[in-house]
């Protein structure tokens, strides 16, 4: 899977096995799982995504964020996300949802897991120090074996390690505010990585579409040469700082292309900070292989014979 991939795949799913295992049991665990990406898709409750080995990019909603060792992001799962990957990495994934009844087989505990910190259409992103690293394995692997064993007592004994798990990642919220303080901590996001730069240029583009993104405006920005900008963006992302505008552009097009019928081609295009209609159908089509308007045409198409 590669960034075109992520452009040009609109199935989005809905997870029906994630599903089905949480009304079966509120809590799923996903540890040590090697995979090459996945599917465009959401789920129900939240997700916590935590990167063991490898590299990727992981797109929650507009966001795509770059991941590494370490990495935990933390969001709902309504939020339509897809992991990418040009190699196999490992991941533990925790999937938690007591949103839709009261599940028998655990006491009113449950309650206590608050997700009221979690963004609604966003995400929480950290990069765990090797210790916090650490203690969060120790308590996924803890996890693990009271779901795989289901000894007496196993559903509360699961429960608390998911209230252990979302109460230190919760904590760690406040920690990140104040990171001036000493002591054991969890690092802000993507502090002091070697992605730093590319993550808060990501970050500026996809939230500043309708500016000016030139790679010059963009490396003044942050105060880099524009050598550094595309060359890191590059050896990151797999594309240049330009295809990565472009890709962004054309993919917050298709978006409003999907839900906004009564806004014209024209006006998306200055919305996204194309120039004019004419450059937004040029890339488009070099990006997808239809035009703006056969891609809302095929849209209107299947929506009629749906």
């Amino acid at each position: 899977m590669d960034m075109q991939h992520y452009l040009n795949n609109d199935q989005l799913e809905w997870n029906a096995d994630i599903e089905n295992t949480l009304n079966r049991f509120p809590i799923l665990l996903r540890f040590n799982e090697w995979i090459k990406g996945t599917n465009y898709h959401y789920q129900p409750g939240l997700e916590i995504h935590i990167t063991q080995e490898g590299e990727g990019t992981l797109v929650v909603g507009r966001q795509v964020l770059l991941q590494s060792p370490r990495s935990v992001v933390v969001f709902r799962a309504t939020v339509p996300h897809q992991m990418i990957s040009k190699s196999s990495y490992k991941r533990a994934v925790i999937c938690i949802n007591f949103a839709e009844a009261e599940h028998d087989v655990l006491p009113s505990l449950h309650r206590l897991i608050d997700f009221g910190w979690v963004p609604e259409h966003s995400c929480l992103t950290f990069s765990l120090t090797p210790k916090q690293f650490q203690e969060m394995e120790v308590m996924c692997k803890g996890l693990r074996q009271e779901l795989s064993a289901r000894e007496i007592g196993w559903e509360r004994m699961a429960l608390a390690y998911v209230l252990q798990v979302t109460a230190f990642l919760q904590r760690s919220t406040a920690i990140v505010e104040n990171v001036g303080n000493a002591g054991n901590q969890i690092t802000p996001p993507m502090k002091g990585r070697k992605n730093d730069l590319v993550q808060l240029c990501s970050d500026y583009v996809c939230n500043n579409l309708a500016e000016e993104l030139t790679l010059k405006t963009v490396a003044k920005k942050f105060a880099v040469s524009e050598e550094h900008l595309t060359r890191s963006f590059t050896k990151e992302m797999n594309i240049s700082f330009y295809q990565y505008v472009l890709l962004q552009r054309v993919a917050a097009g298709k978006r409003l292309l999907k839900e906004t019928s009564d806004v014209s081609i024209t006006e998306i295009a200055f919305i996204i900070g194309f120039p004019s209609s004419s450059h937004f159908s040029r890339h488009f089509r070099a990006l997808t292989e239809e035009t703006p308007t056969a891609y809302r045409q095929r849209l209107l198409e299947t929506q009629s014979n749906g």
